[in-house]
């Protein structure tokens, strides 16, 4: 235990009491459900099963775009302008002859990587940063605390929108913005973390041992804050996907041919009434993709943070 001591008038520290905590700390670690566990209350949920059969899917279609494409997505066909589905064009051709499966599945690719690393990049960066106001507090968590909040004041889709507006289109372009407004999240959840982790007194512990603040973040602080981190990932992968084809669609994101899912979207949006299976099928799957994310997201979080 810690406690003032009138030795030297300095703090006694009970050598012993410090030796149980890391112990019981690293027995905390050692006693955690192990995968085979894990998988099996995850998928005991129903949605997990269908969310995870759609992100499959998704995922698969996109690795192997080149060998399921029965054409090349941008090449245009003036013998095949606007037909609608058959056996040859499953779903339909576009104003050029393009085939839009072939466009869809290509489409997959694109909406795949803005998900995965403008997540990524706003996941590693929100953590950090919550993990530094949280851990550190006093000055460093009010100024990465006041500029989280101004950040969290707005919507994503408009903040993505100003960055657009500053950066210039293109699907590097909307990464960045992506992950410039989607940070903000993930450091509000890991600084909450933190704050109540950092008062445990195996922490206190460690910091007694002379731990560097270093490995007592991310060794001992940081896996057990990442439970709600990764449910939050799990469903800003769909609001992501929503947002690259929202600002495609707009003509903020990517630009034709580009096959996106949200240029398919503009190209259709003229034609409704003649060909509406132009925007039919890319909606159809972008509406599929986030349920299939957050059907999955729910039921992780579920498994992982039961009391929330």
């Amino acid at each position: 235990m810690i406690t003032p001591g009138s030795r030297n008038g300095g703090v006694y520290v009970d050598k012993e009491w410090v030796k149980q905590q890391l112990s019981e700390y690293v027995e905390e670690k050692e006693e955690k459900r192990p995968v085979v566990e894990f998988l099996t209350k995850l998928f005991k949920h129903k949605g997990a099963v269908f969310g995870a059969i759609i992100i499959f899917l998704f995922v698969f279609t996109a690795v192997f775009a080149p060998w399921l494409a029965p054409y090349e997505y941008d090449k245009p066909d003036s013998s095949a302008i606007l037909q609608p589905s058959s056996a040859e064009h499953l779903f339909g051709t576009d104003e050029f002859g393009r085939d839009i499966f072939s466009r869809i599945v290509y489409g997959s690719r694109i909406s795949l990587k803005v998900a995965l690393v403008a997540v990524g990049i706003s996941l590693v960066a929100g953590t950090v940063l919550g993990a530094l106001a949280g851990y550190y507090g006093g000055i460093v968590d009010y100024i990465i605390s006041s500029i989280t909040d101004i950040a969290w004041a707005f919507p994503t889709t408009l903040l993505a929108i100003a960055f657009i507006a500053a950066l210039g289109t293109g699907i590097q372009n909307v990464i960045i913005a992506i992950a410039l407004a989607s940070w903000a999240g993930y450091c509000r959840v890991v600084r909450g973390q933190f704050l109540s982790l950092r008062e445990r007194e195996s922490i206190q512990a460690a910091r007694i041992l002379g731990m560097s603040d270093a490995r007592i973040i991310f060794g001992h602080m940081l896996p057990n804050a990442l439970a709600p981190v990764i449910v939050m990932a799990t469903l800003e992968l769909p609001k992501a996907i929503v947002i690259e084809a929202s600002l495609s669609f707009l003509g903020l994101g990517a630009q034709p041919p580009t096959p996106s899912w949200g240029v398919i979207l503009d190209s259709g949006k003229g034609l409704i009434g003649q060909a509406p299976w132009i925007s039919f099928f890319p909606g159809l799957m972008i509406m599929l993709v986030v349920l299939g994310f957050n059907l999955f997201g729910d039921a992780l979080r579920d498994v992982l943070d039961p009391n929330s």
